[in-house]
């Protein structure tokens, strides 16, 4: 039985990888720091390796035994670029998410390992300047990449196709915007769902987004082991709506009315900018509106064929990813209401 090592496996969607791949036979070794919060992976048989991910020796000892590595781990924040931002933070988020890819791809290497995949994100997919819908031979501009979170992706993907190019098989998926359970943090879209429910979404931003149950995202991870080729990128998503529409189909899942209130961007970004503002530099807590997320509310839609033929993704219905999450929040305490 073939052993997969999973970085950030106590992630949203690492801990949907884990369980996609114990679905599929493998065995699994989940790399995380001895301070993660296990909550995702509790009670899974799989095997733990203690490391962070800048600590290369942890790395090496960890993937010794095992035949493929899934990189899902990365910092995922969106950190200000403004000048109350933290450099440590900023650098961080390049150490971890470009650099530590790059010892991790030569330590596989060097190690054998038959393929590495890499989670990269759907931000570093370009989109048409005729406003159509983006794929995977399309790679974002600097000007689409508006914060260090999306722009360290970008470049951890390079990495990826440098090494496959030395030799290492690696391919890349590409998540879009994912639903659904083990959403600890939360994520932004998380988020968006747990104030939706808790009756803190007077009003929206309109724009265009792709939507995946986070499950359907894990399986492409674990199918790309066996159907994904070499060099190759995918992108993991489902169905492409806009934000209005989106929550209409929340509201409709959980029985509930959906805002019709649309938010001028002007307006979200000045309440973002005063929010990032007082939250870095007055309460030291993280803004609940990053003004790197609203930056990104553009038309974002994706032609997701390429995953569904050739790695045989599945496609699971929105609703059932809507309610999922909604289940998880409510049984977790996220929510009051279900």
């Amino acid at each position: 039985m073939s052993k997969i090592l999973i970085t950030g496996a106590n992630g949203f969607i690492g801990a949907n990888i884990v369980r996609a791949a114990l679905k599929k036979g493998y065995k699994v070794k989940a790399f995380i720091r001895k301070t993660s919060d296990l909550q995702a992976l509790d009670g899974l048989p799989i095997e733990f390796a203690y490391g962070d991910l800048r600590d290369t020796d942890a790395l090496g000892t960890a993937m010794k035994d095992c035949d493929f590595i899934i990189h899902a781990g990365a910092i995922y924040i969106f950190s200000p670029k403004w000048f109350w931002a933290d450099p440590k933070k900023i650098q961080a988020i390049y150490d971890v998410n470009v650099y530590a890819t790059e010892k991790l791809m030569k330590n596989a290497f060097e190690k054998g390992i038959k393929k590495v995949i890499f989670t990269s994100s759907e931000s570093a997919i370009g989109m048409p300047p005729n406003g159509s819908i983006g794929d995977e031979t399309l790679f974002a501009t600097k000007q689409e990449l508006p914060g260090h979170y999306k722009r360290s992706k970008y470049l951890g993907e390079l990495v990826t196709f440098k090494w496959n190019k030395k030799g290492l098989p690696t391919c890349t998926i590409l998540p879009t915007t994912p639903m659904g359970p083990y959403d600890i943090k939360p994520t932004p879209t998380g988020r968006i769902v747990m104030d939706f429910m808790n009756g803190k979404m007077p009003g929206f931003v309109d724009t265009t987004l792709n939507i995946v149950h986070v499950k359907d995202v894990a399986m492409a991870h674990v199918l790309a082991i066996e159907n994904g080729q070499p060099g190759e990128r995918y992108i993991a998503g489902n169905k492409n709506l806009t934000f209005k529409d989106l929550l209409r189909l929340i509201a409709d899942v959980a029985g509930m009315k959906a805002p019709n209130f649309t938010v001028p961007k002007i307006l979200a970004k000045t309440f973002a900018f005063f929010d990032e503002f007082i939250s870095c530099k007055i309460k030291h807590t993280a803004p609940k509106t990053p003004l790197e997320s609203v930056a990104s509310a553009t038309y974002r839609a994706f032609d997701c064929t390429k995953a569904w033929s050739e790695l045989k993704m599945p496609k699971t219905n929105l609703r059932k990813a809507i309610r999922d999450q909604i289940d998880w929040f409510y049984e977790n305490g996220y929510t009051k209401r279900r």
